[in-house]
């Protein structure tokens, strides 16, 4: 009995997919360490990425191969295909998740009048975004896309309302750059769980009658847009906030 050839398409497959996952791997823990800049990262995963589609779609043209000539070869054709949807589906579902919102990088509670960053300028390289407000353009297309987002007003005065806000910062975790006591004012860096990229935050404590009103800015360092992150981070700091104000 003639044994059928193995699919050499399925082969490939199977080579490109388990090879794209370690290329991805490194580019993610790359980008988590820290040491090696995000462009470098990024391209990296891009990298991976387009391996792996390339192994779908060969393990895809294999499978077909195999059931038109009878070839061997379906398992590491899956196989291919499995390595290859595991490497890409991670950040196509980040991107297909936030494709329908626009590209920006800075949210603030008052986009006229955004807080500034006083310490943020220092931690950010050549290559990173400016830490000036991206302008009128980036305003208004966040006030059409995030109209929720408004400065907060508690009834604590301003002392208390700036300690109930740098505890909770502190119980997220994010690195405090300055406490500001004396002006009410925060500094923080927060990183994203898996990628851990770093945002600027910034957060604002002003008189408003017997209470308080507070501000907020997060900003992205780097990358051309965020994909709804800093407006996820604003509405949920500010949501915890106010029922701790209460």
């Amino acid at each position: 009995m003639i044994e059928e050839p193995f699919a050499r398409t399925a082969l490939w497959s199977k080579r490109l997919g388990l090879f794209a996952v370690p290329v991805a791997v490194i580019a993610v823990f790359a980008q988590r360490s820290g040491r090696v800049g995000h462009q470098p990262a990024m391209a990296a995963l891009g990298s991976g990425m387009a391996v792996a589609a390339l192994a779908i779609a060969l393990g895809l043209a294999a499978l077909a191969i195999i059931w038109v000539r009878g070839n061997r070869g379906a398992g590491a054709a899956a196989l291919g295909i499995l390595a290859g949807v595991l490497v890409i589906a991670p950040p196509l579902y980040v991107v297909a998740q936030g494709a329908s919102l626009p590209p920006l990088t800075d949210i603030a509670t008052d986009p006229a009048h955004p807080p500034a960053f006083v310490f943020a300028g220092a931690e950010r390289g050549p290559g990173d975004n400016p830490v000036d407000h991206p302008g009128e353009a980036a305003a208004l297309a966040q006030m059409s896309a995030y109209s929720d987002i408004q400065p907060l007003r508690v009834a604590q005065p301003p002392d208390e309302a700036h300690a109930l806000a740098l505890q909770l910062v502190e119980a997220k975790g994010w690195r405090v750059l300055d406490s500001g006591y004396t002006a009410r004012r925060i500094e923080a860096v927060a990183t994203t769980p898996v990628m851990k990229f770093a945002d600027d935050v910034v957060i604002e404590i002003t008189p408003d009658g017997n209470g308080s009103r507070i501000d907020m800015r997060s900003a992205a360092r780097s990358g051309a847009r965020d994909f709804g992150r800093n407006a996820e981070r604003v509405r949920g700091f500010l949501a915890e906030l106010a029922a701790q104000a209460r």
